[in-house]
């Protein structure tokens, strides 16, 4: 599993690109002079570039393969990481993180599209606890590490380090992995079959058509896309505001903030990895594993409100573990959706998924900051984000992965 060996690194170092700019902001931000509107411009147009050109990277991804699109995208996103300290000026910035964004775009098409052709259909997710572990690692280990950079060396220097190791992974990638198993100079006949396995014969042939109609036409591609929407937008907000929720509304200091800050994720990986190994084991079969979705989804979101109305700080952590750790088991469920209901054309489908997760990571934030104020406190941006729960769950009963699109095309 050469792929899926080098998409875990490659999956960390982008996340890293993404912590260095988030932890290098005030820094930034004092040196240069920003607003705080600046700075908020900054930080939210790579955002939005990556979730407008996700559909574009599916699509690119389905016509040139993984390979290529993932390495030329890898030495597009270090280029423009290296430079990142070079913007100089507001707009100078805004471009660079814009076209950051662009580049990493077409990762995660690209890396569920592998994970679809090199693991066997009874260990793909698995693969995709793997492809999740070197995305969420980034807020267990990255954000220190990138404050050791920047303490130690200066803040260019994170920018620096990342880009390089970026540009490494993706020479690696090219060099290394093929679009398919039956490609590569070092797999057996035997491990080919292995792979292919109860892949249908088009998929393998490379011969599968599909038209628009048969994405736009379909409420299960609908549906996909709006259960994801929700689920980023419970997880926005550990990703964004837990670390100032931890210190205003819980009178947290910033190390305690900092230790305890990172306790979630733990549990998001614990899920993740656990849900990976259940599905490939145990719930091979689809209706099982839409009540699981279902039952992360209502789980991620009670917990969240017991979280928010327990006074004891330890229970609420532990509250708020259960809580992104749920979030975790629906995470495996929807990348095993997208490479089953798409086929050959996950990339696209996970595209679309991410296109319409990640426009919520952009206005999320905004969203809570705005019921924050609403409400005077955080208790009713955390329920507000627990109906999106419920309504997540209930898009789960629109969606079977065991009836694919092609299927329903003809």
């Amino acid at each position: 599993m050469i792929g899926a060996g080098l998409l875990l690194p490659v999956t960390f170092v982008m996340s890293m690109d993404r912590a260095a700019m988030t932890a290098a902001a005030p820094v930034i931000q004092k040196e240069l002079e920003f607003s705080v509107t600046q700075m908020s411009v900054i930080l939210t147009a790579f955002w939005w570039a990556y979730a407008l050109f996700q559909v574009p990277g599916g699509l690119v991804t389905r016509r040139f393969g993984p390979r290529r699109t993932l390495a030329v995208a890898g030495l597009w996103w270090s280029v423009f990481t290296f430079i990142t300290p070079y913007g100089v000026i507001f707009l100078g910035f805004v471009v660079i993180r814009a076209l950051l964004g662009v580049g990493q775009a077409a990762d995660w098409p690209a890396s569920v599209f592998t994970l679809h052709r090199w693991f066997p259909r009874q260990e793909q997710s698995r693969g995709n606890s793997l492809l999740l572990c070197g995305l969420y690692l980034g807020n267990v280990i990255g954000t220190p590490l990138v404050v050791w950079i920047m303490t130690t060396f200066g803040w260019y220097q994170v920018f620096h380090v990342f880009a390089v190791l970026g540009a490494i992974l993706a020479v690696l990638w090219w060099w290394l992995v093929r679009d398919e198993p039956r490609d590569h100079p070092h797999i057996t006949p035997a491990e080919v079959a292995h792979i292919e396995n109860g892949r249908p014969v088009e998929e393998i042939s490379r011969k599968a058509a599909l038209p628009w109609r048969a994405f736009f036409g379909s409420t299960q591609f609908w549906a996909i896309g709006a259960q994801y929407a929700f689920l980023l937008l419970i997880q926005g907000f550990f990703a964004t505001w837990l670390p100032t929720y931890l210190v205003q509304e819980r009178g947290l200091s910033l190390k305690e903030m900092g230790f305890l800050g990172a306790l979630p994720w733990v549990a998001m990986l614990i899920g993740v990895f656990g849900t990976g190994a259940l599905n490939d084991r145990w719930l091979r079969r689809w209706p099982g594993r839409i009540w699981l979705a279902t039952a992360g989804y209502l789980v991620a979101a009670a917990f969240l409100v017991l979280g928010a109305l327990t006074a004891s700080v330890p229970l609420m952590m532990v509250f708020l573990c259960v809580s992104l750790g749920a979030v975790g088991t629906v995470q495996v469920q929807v990348w095993a959706a997208c490479q089953d209901l798409g086929g050959e054309h996950s990339a696209t489908v996970t595209g679309w998924t991410n296109l319409c997760g990640n426009l919520i990571s952009a206005a999320g934030p905004l969203f809570t900051g705005i019921l924050v104020g609403i409400g005077g406190n955080w208790l009713l941006a955390l329920m507000i984000l627990a109906v999106a729960g419920v309504l997540g769950a209930g898009c789960w009963f629109l969606v079977h992965p065991e009836r694919p699109l092609r299927a329903a095309s003809s």
